[in-house]
């Protein structure tokens, strides 16, 4: 940093010297007047001084500051570069699943077919369950509406049974049947007793 300061300082005083090799020729023109190059000297001088006060008291913040600068543009350089990096092994990872895509598509579709399948297999085991516990269900409400059904039949059957014996025995018996029917009936009830 130093010598990038005093290279610096080197070309501005060469520019002053060149500056003043390309005037004086100008003043020298102008007849043999002394008091010309008196003034022009001293311009020089004042120059080259507030050159030199400038350098003295300017360089050290400059450079301060170019230091700083420097660093500054260094970190960002480095901070790009591995931003860079960065991107670049994000651009290589999106390349390469870019490659692999079909490959994870085709993967991903053949899982879900066989989740579907798999899926669908259990609603049919379900569906089979349930149609086969409705189905039991059934039987068994259809067996007991039969016997019910039987039962109520053979109620009605006794009654109407019993009615027409009722009415037969009633055709069928005359008042001597009876008598005898009635003593038999009275006999047993005493030898029981």
């Amino acid at each position: 940093m130093k010598h990038a300061a005093w290279r610096l300082t080197k070309r501005a005083l060469l520019s002053a010297v060149i500056l003043m090799g390309m005037v004086l020729p100008v003043f020298a023109s102008e007849g043999g007047h002394g008091s010309y190059w008196k003034d022009y000297l001293f311009q020089i001088i004042n120059f080259v001084i507030l050159l030199a006060v400038l350098i003295k008291f300017i360089r050290p913040p400059l450079s301060g500051y170019l230091k700083k600068r420097h660093n500054q543009v260094k970190e960002e350089l480095e901070k790009a570069k591995e931003l860079s990096e960065a991107a670049e092994r994000m651009y290589r990872e999106a390349q390469k699943r870019l490659e692999n895509l079909d490959a994870e598509i085709a993967a991903i579709r053949e899982q879900m077919l066989k989740e579907v399948e798999e899926e669908k297999k259990k609603l049919l085991e379900e569906a089979e369950r349930k149609a086969e516990l409705m189905r039991m269900q059934a039987e068994q409400g259809l067996k007991e509406e039969i016997n019910k059904i039987k039962k109520r039949l053979r109620e009605e059957v006794s009654l109407e049974a019993l009615s027409l014996a009722e009415k037969l025995i009633q055709k069928s018996i005359n008042k001597e049947d009876q008598k005898r029917l009635v003593a038999l009936y009275v006999r047993q009830l005493g030898s029981k007793n």
